[in-house]
């Protein structure tokens, strides 16, 4: 039995920097946090044996205790290198390799776990080392690269992440920055981050807007807002809606006072504004004017961006996006894990997704970069509403069959509506995520040629599972 997970980043930067960096096991700590300690008991070469404790309170201190060392398996200089942890019937195996490719290198980082306990060491040992990967290459890249200059002689642009704390917006600015660019999160607390960090109160005028005004060039992704993955009574939809609504209109009044207009203005939104329908979606389509639920709150926070001062701005209605962490793969996996899973509600309600690679490359298209790091694909998108989505969207019936495919539980069993609304209840989230018919489709993306990685739910499932 074995358990592996794998992810890649691409970086611009040659191999041989970042192999200075990957190669110094002492060093894995400072950009994985879940790593406490790593060392080597002699040189750098195959058969070394050396030792790794995680960071986690418990299993860290037993580890140290119980573990026996690891030896590396692999050391190609520059290339690649490998070390296998022995476990209980088997053995957990760590590699990281390097290829060169489109003027950088891409970074592939794979951990699998072989043995009769496999799934219980993977989630407990191995989930951990992979859980955060984009977030662990931003803290990488800082320790590769050459330090910054305190002025930049290039010229490039400071692209300022709202919301850059959560879920996107950590995805969006670790990209940014593996790509060498300018990377600045506004955020109401600074935390351990390795992105610069800009103080405000998402509401009033102050110190930040004068950093960002006093930018020659200027770039903004406007991601604000609390999860949407909440019980949806009046209280917290009017939560959803103001911590949307009054951040956006702080940047609007902010960007009229600033000198030069910001040079692109990435605008986020949801494909929930189309409310519950099975019609088919594109950006042409009038939103309903409904009176309240989701669909009013983003019907608001689009509202809120009108008057912005940018030369373009381009407002991304994003489907649900999957990613092996991303908070609500586990409310979708739930009902597949428990055995209720055959489908929820009528299982003919339509489900918009895009995988989170797909969602980035749309981002940085938004933001006027190409899609793809190094310079290629899609290099920017037109202004006015574009749908985050990718071009096949699946019943609910199909979601949960490839659901249960990714957690390994063959057959599942229906749930009605009554019965997920009261499951909702007790999971503290909001049964219209799983019961709405959204059917939202890429007009706009499809027209400009931009090239999916993940088409298909079946890819995309594919590759979280992997």
């Amino acid at each position: 039995m074995t358990w592996q997970r794998s992810a890649s980043q691409w970086f611009r930067l040659p191999a041989q920097q970042l192999w200075e960096v990957i190669s110094r096991l002492e060093l894995w700590p400072q950009w994985n946090p879940a790593v406490a300690h790593a060392e080597l008991d002699g040189p750098l070469r195959e058969g070394t044996s050396g030792r790794y404790s995680p960071s986690h309170r418990l299993i860290g201190p037993l580890h140290r205790r119980t573990a026996p060392a690891f030896s590396l398996t692999a050391v190609q200089d520059g290339r690649r290198l490998a070390l296998r942890q022995p476990q209980p019937g088997g053995s957990q195996d760590i590699e990281w390799t390097l290829e060169e490719r489109d003027g950088g290198t891409v970074l592939t980082q794979r951990v699998s776990v072989a043995g009769p306990l496999a799934q219980q060491l993977g989630l407990t040992a191995g989930e951990p080392l992979v859980r955060g990967f984009e977030l662990q290459c931003a803290r990488l890249f800082r320790l590769a690269a050459p330090p910054a200059p305190s002025a930049d002689p290039d010229g490039r642009a400071l692209t300022v992440i709202v919301g850059g704390s959560g879920f996107l917006g950590t995805l969006l600015a670790a990209d940014l920055a593996c790509d060498g660019q300018r990377v600045a999160v506004l955020t109401r607390s600074a935390s351990d981050s390795p992105f610069e960090q800009i103080t405000w109160d998402g509401a009033h005028d102050g110190e930040w807007s004068a950093r960002l005004g006093a930018e020659p060039r200027l770039r903004l992704a406007n991601l604000s807002g609390v999860s949407l993955d909440r019980p949806g009574t009046d209280e917290n939809l009017a939560l959803l809606t103001a911590s949307r609504v009054e951040p956006t209109r702080a940047l609007v009044d902010a960007s009229r006072s600033w000198e030069r207009p910001v040079e692109r203005w990435l605008q986020q939104s949801a494909v929930g504004i189309y409310g519950h329908s099975g019609d088919v979606a594109d950006e042409s389509t009038q939103p309903p004017q409904l009176a309240g639920g989701l669909a009013a709150v983003v019907r608001a926070w689009e509202g809120a961006a009108d008057g912005a001062a940018a030369q373009h701005r381009t407002v991304l209605r994003t489907a649900v996006v999957l990613h092996r962490d991303a908070p609500l793969m586990t409310r979708l996996t739930v009902p597949a894990r428990i055995g209720a899973g055959g489908h929820l509600g009528t299982g003919g309600q339509w489900f918009t997704w895009i995988h989170a690679a797909d969602w980035v490359r749309i981002a940085r298209a938004a933001l006027g970069l190409a899609a793809d790091p190094g310079g290629s694909g899609l290099a920017a998108l037109p202004d006015g509403v574009v749908n985050a989505a990718a071009p096949q969207p699946v019943t609910n019936r199909e979601l949960m069959a490839h659901l249960r495919e990714l957690v390994g539980v063959p057959v599942g069993i229906p749930a009605p509506a009554a019965l997920v609304r009261l499951g909702a209840g007790v999971m503290r989230t909001n049964p219209a995520l799983a019961l709405d018919s959204v059917r939202a489709v890429p007009g706009v993306l499809n027209e400009a040629g931009f090239d999916f990685r993940y088409p298909t739910l079946a890819a995309a499932i594919k590759e979280l599972g992997s």
